[in-house]
């Protein structure tokens, strides 16, 4: 009933990845898919979000977990079936049994029993097979009310559908019991995206990036089954240090490219995932010049500066990310370790960067000091100072 609709997406969507660009090969039509998310995101928000949090306040929690398994559960069969497809055979059988033992000894998957007997919960789709099958994303896409999708990922919406028994129950059940229940699928999916949503809207300078970028990490670590591979690391940014070495001093040559994936660093790996958890977050700043947090406890009041003297100053920074959502992530695992800082967004060199900041100090031996401390607290071992001078409003977004 609804094929028609599904196969002139893809259709749509395999003609525009040929728009792609080499500039652009990611998101050749932003400015469409900027359009469409403001569309999306009206609507959300007079409708679906103010439902969702109706639903958070009125039906307490053991029951909308309860939804959210019964939903999970009917879908489930398109994960068994690309398990197979991705030739795996065992966690195919796994996953099967699973469904079996919720779908009878969990009231139609009601109560998730299966987990509690070793059946894990995985989460393969069509899209996640075609990748395996060698398959390029191709565009990223946003759909008028689905959101987030890609060119490689839009045929997901025929298998998800066809092993839905809740779109096959449509055709046989009346209207008004698969009206109410499709509706509560939508309300119970928002829900569970409401914290994800404030995050966002809280923290992203650019909440379409932001989001985009999230999908992505998100879709290449379902991909990769939690273990996507690292970024190159001499992708650097551009930056302009003072030359510091491990003595403190200048040594004139040119500086080292700035840690992304830091390698060599044992600070907890960035949340992949398209909402990373943040305790308590700070607002990105947009100035990096005019903005830092507090320096860690044992530093000084007289060793920190105000924000009027920072041009004169130098700034510690602790990594550089390509996505805000990259930058929050690792900002939110600094903030575990008691350290607080900033993100500085900048362009150089036609690239948009992500910067975590911490501290700006008048004197560079303490701001070296500061430095081997951080270091030595998070193995963030690609961090660097820069005099603060360094930035100029060409260089802030």
């Amino acid at each position: 009933m609804r094929h028609p609709l599904y196969l002139l997406t893809i259709l749509l969507a395999l003609m525009l990845s040929a728009c792609a660009t080499q500039q652009n090969h990611y998101d050749p039509i932003e400015s469409t898919n900027r359009v469409t998310d403001k569309v999306n995101d009206g609507i959300d928000r007079i409708t679906l979000k103010p439902l969702a949090q109706g639903y958070n306040y009125v039906v307490p929690k053991p029951m909308r977990t309860a939804v959210s398994n019964f939903y999970d559960n009917s879908t489930y069969i398109n994960t068994v079936l690309n398990d197979f497809l991705q030739g795996k055979g065992q966690q195919g059988f796994m996953d099967f049994m699973r469904f079996l033992i919720n779908s009878t000894l969990g009231v139609g998957g009601l109560v998730d029993v299966a987990t509690s007997m070793g059946f894990d919960r995985h989460d393969e789709d069509f899209g996640q097979t075609l990748a395996t099958w060698g398959v390029s994303k191709g565009a990223y896409i946003i759909y008028p009310l689905f959101g987030p999708n890609s060119v490689r990922n839009t045929p997901d919406f025929l298998t998800a559908t066809a092993t839905n028994p809740l779109f096959w129950a449509g055709f046989v059940l009346a209207p008004y019991v698969t009206i109410p229940v499709t509706a509560l699928n939508y309300v119970d999916t928002r829900s569970r995206l409401l914290s994800a949503s404030d995050m966002r809207d809280e923290l992203a300078l650019d909440p379409y990036v932001f989001t985009r970028e999230a999908w992505r990490q998100r879709r290449d670590y379902l991909i990769y089954d939690g273990n996507p591979p690292v970024s190159p690391v001499n992708e650097d940014d551009g930056f302009e240090d003072d030359g510091f070495e491990e003595d403190g001093f200048d040594n004139g040559n040119d500086p080292q490219p700035e840690s992304k994936a830091h390698p060599n660093n044992t600070a907890p790996k960035n949340i992949p995932a398209p909402v990373p958890a943040v305790s308590s977050p700070s607002r990105s700043q947009t100035t990096p010049t005019k903005a830092f947090l507090p320096e860690p406890a044992a530093i000084s009041a007289s060793d920190s500066v105000s924000a009027n003297d920072a041009r004169e100053h130098y700034v510690i920074f602790l990594s550089s990310h390509h996505s805000e959502s990259e930058a929050v992530a690792e900002q939110s695992q600094i903030a575990r370790l008691g350290i607080g800082s900033d993100i500085f967004p900048v362009t150089l060199n036609h690239s948009r960067w992500y910067r975590i900041g911490t501290g700006s100090y008048a004197n560079k031996s303490k701001a070296f000091n500061e430095l081997k401390r951080l270091k030595s607290l998070t193995g963030l071992n690609g961090a660097w100072i820069e005099a603060s001078g360094n930035y100029s409003p060409s260089n802030s977004l």
